[in-house]
């Protein structure tokens, strides 16, 4: 078997995962092969494309490449000429197997389905939904490339297909992101709508399918699987369309399934190690975020921080004596640069902040702009009470009686809560008992 030459342009590729698939594809295979990086801007294609179709095997194509590089292939497939894009590049002629990743999610297809965006991907996802029998609406930014697609949708035969915008009313089965909207670093970002509009776009047995797998899982999945919805990551599609491109490669050799698919747990723990990602919980006293975030650092294989902990250790001495001997604003001060402190250290980690972190806009500021994915942990004033009253070490439970102390428990709950929402990235309700609550967030997290 011949050594093989590939590699993968696009514009950025900073973050690309493409590398270390493809390096684990070719050792599971017994492929001898490099595969490389080429960061290529839209007005470099024309210079540069020729000079790889003549010395690789072969490369994959990614945004925004997959519809300009056909003007300077040689001849193309007939998936490429049906979905106007290719991802896969061989001995001039182009391919597309982002399809045969798609099919691998086993996406439900056959109901009302709203595709978001209108770019080489989502023309895929068109005709594939489309061919299954669905119902498709097509958004994007431009309208008149949502009318585009859907056109030329009809003109391959394909009546049931209308461009839509977020004015029109109606639930979906099935939801297609093909945006990179979420995509890394722009972690806090949600798909169009999505964050807003959730309950009214998907029905609750509907299916979320996200072409981002950067981070993974990213915000909108998260934001589905919090309203109990059923949600995809791109995941998986990625090493599927990758295994394909290498079977177009280097044909004959042995590609053993069972060894491949062993591959994607390992995909998603090198992801949140070349990308990394702080998973942070917030919420009330007694909402369970240090038990939580304990269990989920265990869950993931990830340090766990719990930010009080830290501020006892800097301090040298209890959080009520800071509260006592300086104050809460010194307090708040301190929490401010600890947070800093431990969200600028090197790594995925699990973080569990005070009760009173997001009350600051500066501090939620820090949490926006870093690489995190906040869940607030909400909890009703009863329940809360339940958990934490007698507890003394609590500043804020200071008082006469336990009456007094309920109340001011209550109304602090209530002064934080808007806090909380505008603070975090997806809330889920933690008023069961812990088991039920880990369940949830282990959902959450899911690939």
């Amino acid at each position: 078997m011949s050594v093989i030459k590939a590699g993968l342009i696009g514009y950025p590729l900073g973050h690309s995962m493409s590398p270390y698939i493809h390096e684990r594809i070719m050792e599971a295979s017994g492929i001898a092969g490099k595969y490389e990086l080429y960061e290529i801007s839209p007005e470099e294609l024309p210079k540069y494309a020729p000079i790889l179709l003549r010395e690789l095997t072969g490369f994959n194509v990614t945004i925004p490449h997959k519809v300009s590089i056909l003007p300077l292939l040689e001849e193309t497939t007939p998936a490429v000429k049906e979905y106007g894009a290719a991802n896969t590049i061989c001995g001039r002629v182009g391919y597309n197997t982002d399809v045969d990743g798609f099919l691998s999610c086993d996406i439900p297809l056959d109901g009302r389905v709203l595709l978001l965006g209108a770019g080489g991907v989502s023309h895929m996802m068109a005709i594939e939904s489309l061919k299954s029998g669905a119902d498709l609406h097509i958004w994007a930014r431009s309208q008149e490339k949502a009318e585009a697609l859907a056109g030329e949708c009809r003109a391959k035969g394909y009546d049931k297909v209308t461009a839509w915008t977020f004015s029109e009313s109606g639930e979906f089965d099935t939801i297609l992101n093909g945006t990179p909207c979420g995509m890394w670093p722009n972690v806090h970002q949600a798909a169009p709508e999505l964050e807003t509009s959730l309950r009214a776009l998907l029905k609750p047995d509907g299916t979320y399918f996200d072409t981002v797998y950067n981070p993974c899982p990213t915000k909108s999945c998260m934001l589905v699987r919090a309203q109990g919805i059923r949600a995809v990551s791109g995941l998986k599609m990625l090493l599927n369309q990758a295994i394909s491109a290498e079977k177009i490669w280097a044909p004959e050799a042995h590609f053993d399934e069972e060894r491949l698919q062993a591959i994607l747990p390992d995909l998603r723990k090198k992801l949140w190690e070349k990308n990394p990602m702080k998973v942070v919980f917030t919420g009330f006293m007694g909402a369970g975020k240090s038990t939580i975030g304990r269990m989920t650092a265990q869950e993931m294989n990830l340090p766990f921080i719990d930010l009080d902990e830290e501020i006892v250790r800097v301090a040298g001495c209890p959080i009520t004596e800071i509260f006592a001997r300086d104050g809460e604003e010194v307090f708040r001060r301190m929490e401010r640069d600890i947070l800093k402190e431990v969200l600028q250290r090197a790594g995925s980690a699990v973080i569990s902040l005070g009760g009173g972190v997001l009350m600051s806009e500066e501090n939620r500021n820090i949490l926006s702009q870093a690489n995190t994915m906040v869940i607030y942990l909400k909890v009703d004033a009863d329940t809360i009470w339940s958990r934490v009253k007698g507890d003394q070490s609590r500043p804020l439970l200071q008082a006469d009686d336990p009456d007094t102390a309920y109340k001011k428990m209550c109304a602090r709950l209530a002064s934080r809560e808007e806090a909380y929402e505008a603070g975090s990235d997806v809330v889920i309700s933690a008023s069961e008992n812990t088991e039920n609550v880990f369940d949830r967030v282990k959902k959450l997290l899911l690939p």
